[in-house]
C-alpha cells in the first residue's frame, strides 16, 4: 500500500478501512493473476509430476535463457563475465554455475541500479523489502512473470493442503505481519475483513491474554477454514485454544516466514484438528518451497529456481549435510538474482518424497544462520535442540532466547499465573545440560514479547557472529 493510501486507510472509519483494504486487493489481483497467470498454473500443474531428469532438464533451459539475458542486458553480470573472460555459452547447465561469484546481500546494495535489466524501465518493475529480521533490510526488483510464478507457486501450496485460495475460494483467517489495526487500539475489532478473497485480517500486534477471547469470538462467527500466518502468531492463538481446554476444527493450516518448531507444529495440530502445511519462500524471488501431505520435508518448486547446499568454502555439500542455502531466479528477468546467498542453512534430504514427485525435499530450515547460537568451543546450537526445556512447563505463556556473548545466555519468560521458582530451576538445568555449565543463563520475566516492525517473531536471537 503506498504511503498516501496507507495515511488515508489509517484516519478513515473501520467501515471504509474495510473496503480500502478490498479494493487495494482487487487492484493486486491484476498483477498476481493477470492474463499469464493461467499458463504458469497449467504448467506448474504438470511439471509437479516431472521425473528429475525432466525437472533438471526444465531448469537448466531457463537458466540458460537468464544467463543469456544478463549478460546482454544486466551491467553488473555482463562485468563479471567480461573480468573472468566468460561467455554465455561457458554457463550452459547449473553444473556450471560455480564459474560464477555468489552474489550477496551487500553485493546488491552497492551495485542496486547495475542489476536492473536494461530491458527494462525501473518505472515499470515493482519493488518489495525483505523483513529485515537481520537488522538490514533488502529492497528488490520484480517484473511481471516472476510475481506469476510466486504466486502459482503459493497456489500450489494450497492446492496441496486440500484448500482454495481464489476470490470464490475458502474462507481465510490471516494473522500476518500488515498493520491493519493501529497499535494503539485498546478495544476490539483487531481485526479487519478482505471480502474479495473470503479473508478475516486478524492482527498480529494485539494478541495478549486479555484481547484472545475476543479473537476468538470473531473466529466462531466468521467460521474460516483455514488459517494462514507466521507459525508464531498461529501458535500464540492455538497455544490460548489450549490453555481454555478448547479446539477449532479447520481444514487446513497454512504457514510460513518463520522457522516451524516442533513444538509449534504439535500445539497448533491440536488446536485446530488439522494438519500444518508450512512453506518457504524468499522476498527475494529466488527460491520457493512447500511442504505436501506426506510432511516429509519441503519441495523445491524446482520450476521457480535453482537451490544449491555450500560449505563453508562454497563447495557442494553432499545430500544430507546442511549448509547455506543459495539460490537462482528463473523467472525474474528484472532484476536477476544469480546464486544469491541466504541467511539460511539447509540439506537437501537423500530420499524422494513418498508422494510420488520427484521434486527436491529440502529438510527443515532450523538453522538460520541468525538464530543459531555459536558457543565459545565453537559449537552451532540449533534452536530446536532447546525446545525441550520448555516443552513440560505449561506455566510459560511465551519465551524468547537470547544469547549476548557466547557464554551468556538471556530467557525472556511470559509467565502464567502458576509460574514458579522451580520453572526456573528446571529451565537453567535444563539448558545447562545443553550448553554447557560454564555458560550463564538469566531469566527474565516480561508482560509481552516484542516483534519486528514487519510483525515476525524471532525465538532464538543470537548478537554473537554465527562460527562458520
Amino acid at each position: 500500500m503506498n504511503p498516501y493510501l496507507k495515511r488515508v486507510y489509517d484516519i478513515s472509519p473501520i467501515a471504509l478501512q474495510n473496503w480500502i483494504l478490498t479494493g487495494y486487493s482487487a487492484l493486486l489481483d491484476k498483477e498476481r493473476y493477470g492474463p499469464n497467470f493461467d499458463t504458469f498454473r497449467r504448467n506448474m500443474t504438470e511439471s509437479q509430476w516431472f521425473t528429475r531428469t525432466e525437472l533438471r532438464t526444465l531448469q537448466d533451459e531457463k537458466l540458460r535463457l537468464i544467463i543469456k539475458h544478463v549478460y546482454e542486458t544486466v551491467p553488473y553480470y555482463r562485468k563479471i563475465f567480461d573480468k573472468r573472460k566468460l561467455t554465455p555459452d561457458d554457463i550452459k547447465t547449473q553444473e556450471d554455475l560455480h564459474k560464477l561469484p555468489l552474489l550477496t546481500r551487500e553485493d546488491i546494495k552497492s551495485n542496486f541500479r547495475e542489476l536492473i535489466s536494461t530491458a527494462f524501465k525501473p518505472k515499470h518493475l515493482k519493488y518489495g523489502h525483505t523483513s529485515g529480521t537481520t537488522g538490514s533490510p533488502l529492497e528488490i526488483g520484480y517484473d511481471a512473470n516472476v510475481i506469476y510464478a510466486t504466486y502459482t507457486a503459493l497456489d500450489r501450496q494450497y492446492e496441496w493442503a486440500g484448500c482454495r485460495l481464489s476470490r470464490n475460494g475458502d474462507r481465510i483467517a490471516a494473522i500476518r505481519g500488515n498493520v491493519i489495526v493501529p497499535l494503539s487500539r485498546k478495544k476490539p475489532p483487531y481485526w479487519r475483513y478482505n471480502r474479495i478473497h473470503n479473508q478475516l485480517l486478524l492482527s498480529s500486534f494485539h494478541l495478549s491474554p486479555e484481547n484472545l477471547p475476543f479473537y476468538l469470538e470473531e473466529v466462531e462467527e466468521y467460521q474460516p477454514a483455514v488459517f494462514d500466518g507466521y507459525p508464531s502468531t498461529l501458535y500464540v492463538f492455538a497455544k490460548f485454544l489450549k490453555n481454555i481446554g478448547g479446539k477449532y476444527p479447520a481444514k487446513a493450516i497454512i504457514s510460513s516466514s518463520e522457522t516451524l518448531y516442533d513444538f509449534q507444529r504439535e500445539t497448533i495440530e491440536e488446536s485446530f484438528q488439522c494438519r500444518v502445511f508450512d512453506y518457504y519462500a524468499l522476498a527475494e524471488r529466488a527460491i520457493f518451497a512447500t511442504e505436501c501431505d506426506r510432511h516429509e520435508g519441503h519441495h523445491f518448486c524446482m520450476e521457480y529456481g535453482i537451490s544449491e547446499i555450500l560449505d563453508e568454502k562454497n563447495g557442494l555439500m553432499p545430500r544430507g549435510k546442511t549448509g547455506k542455502l543459495v539460490g537462482t531466479s528463473l523467472h525474474n528477468f528484472g532484476m536477476p538474482l544469480i546464486r544469491y546467498v541466504t541467511n539460511d542453512m539447509t540439506s537437501i534430504r537423500e530420499q524422494s518424497c513418498s508422494c510420488g514427485r520427484e521434486l527436491e525435499v529440502m529438510d527443515d530450515v532450523t538453522t538460520k544462520a541468525e538464530d543459531t547460537l555459536t558457543l565459545k568451543d565453537g559449537r552451532l546450537i540449533s534452536p530446536s535442540v532447546l525446545t525441550h526445556p520448555f516443552k513440560p512447563l505449561n506455566s510459560v505463556e511465551g519465551s524468547q532466547i537470547i544469547q549476548k556473548e557466547h557464554n551468556q545466555i538471556l530467557i525472556k519468560i511470559v509467565p502464567r499465573k502458576d509460574y514458579s521458582e522451580a520453572d526456573t530451576q528446571h529451565l537453567i538445568r535444563e539448558m545447562k545440560s545443553r550448553l554447557g555449565e560454564e555458560v550463564r543463563i538469566d531469566i527474565q520475566m516480561v508482560d509481552h514479547l516484542d516483534r519486528t516492525s514487519s510483525g515476525k517473531f524471532r525465538w532464538v536471537i543470537s548478537e554473537v557472529p554465527l562460527g562458520i
